[in-house]
């Protein structure tokens, strides 16, 4: 827990003999411009730390912290990571330049992760997700609780949403929220489901777990865009197309307020037919994020095609996405790529 000191300075009075000092206005000249933007950098990496690493805490953890460090990133999302490897990320990451104030905001989705046990740091078998930031950042608290919990807690499996408000320096504090909803596969020869009518006769329910934690995320961020700047990163798996997304992007046929990092490319619109629909719209597509370079797009085939499932959405209100504020990044280490975005924050 880093402490914060304040420092109050003791203005002294002259003596009285002194002259008394004759206050002059400060010129145009005299005052230092204040920008009215700022750029602020964000990544997002879903970490595949159990089925894909195995809860190694060696290279692929060193590889996504050097990662984080080349791109400088102030706002950083981490998705399915061991709390071992989360442990040894954050340390490394606080000892590189620049990142020695490094805040930490982890929430535990899953238990008892064979992989991830470790007698010390982790005799639990925690399974997390998180929120690091180069700088000071405030825990959200949703009711007593330091995260939001999405529901439907299907293969015991605890969706969440943890947020922070960051202290962006020389501008106003952004929240950032990072979450991690459930995957929405067609499932077969299930007899038992969260006692919710809307869902539970639904023969594509894992498609609807998706579309009703998308909708419980929105309803929570979307009223903080009105106070404040609001960033959600995060695997949302699902295709920006569908009707999950809806709920936060503002243009194509949503009903949100937010843009991703990666839709202004000029590389779009490009039209791309996947078994569920046609992705067609320029301002809800984006680099393929899972996956591998040449596999159809045949999205009910999770592990055989590639697709965009992971975001940085930005409120429209604050922040301003332009042409090249979207990238991804590729490592051998996960079958996600990470996803950087620099993005004009108004003040």
């Amino acid at each position: 827990m880093r402490i914060k000191l304040v420092a109050m300075a003791a203005t002294a009075c002259a003596a009285l003999a002194a002259p008394l000092a004759v206050a002059v206005p400060a010129t145009a000249e005299d005052t230092p411009p204040h920008p009215q933007e700022r750029q602020v950098r964000m990544l997002d990496f879903n970490f595949a730390g159990n089925g894909f690493n195995g809860g190694d805490t060696g290279a692929p953890v060193t590889d996504a912290v050097q990662k984080i460090y080349s791109q400088d990133a102030e706002i950083i999302g981490l998705n399915e990571m061991c709390y071992t490897q989360w442990v040894a990320l954050r340390d490394q990451l606080q000892a590189k330049p620049g990142y020695g104030d490094l805040t930490e905001h982890v929430v535990v989705t899953n238990y008892d992760i064979p992989n991830c046990h470790d007698p010390e740091v982790n005799p639990e078998g925690w399974y997390v997700m998180g929120l690091l930031s180069k700088y000071d950042s405030q825990q959200v608290m949703f009711g007593d609780t330091p995260y939001l919990d999405l529901g439907y807690h299907y293969r015991e499996r605890y969706r969440k949403l943890v947020c922070g408000d960051v202290a962006i320096p020389d501008a106003t504090a952004v929240r950032a929220c990072v979450t991690h909803t459930e995957v929405p596969l067609p499932l077969v020869d299930e007899t038992s489901f969260p006692d919710d009518p809307d869902i539970a006769d639904d023969p594509n329910y894992g498609r609807s777990i998706n579309y009703a934690q998308a909708e419980v995320i929105a309803e929570a961020i979307t009223p903080m865009t009105k106070d404040m700047p609001v960033a959600l990163l995060g695997d949302l798996n699902e295709l920006p197309f569908l009707p999950s997304l809806d709920f936060f992007y503002r243009k194509c046929g949503g009903n949100g307020v937010f843009a991703e990092v990666d839709s202004r490319d000029p590389r779009w619109p490009i039209v791309r037919r996947f078994n569920l629909g046609l992705d067609a719209c320029p301002h809800r597509q984006g680099e393929w994020t899972m996956g591998e370079e040449g596999l159809p797009d045949d999205y009910d085939q999770p592990y055989q095609s590639n697709r965009k499932i992971d975001y940085i959405l930005v409120d429209t209100r604050h922040f301003e996405v332009r042409p090249d504020s979207g990238w991804v990044l590729d490592t051998p280490f996960s079958d996600h790529r990470i996803v950087v975005g620099d993005v004009t924050l108004r003040r």
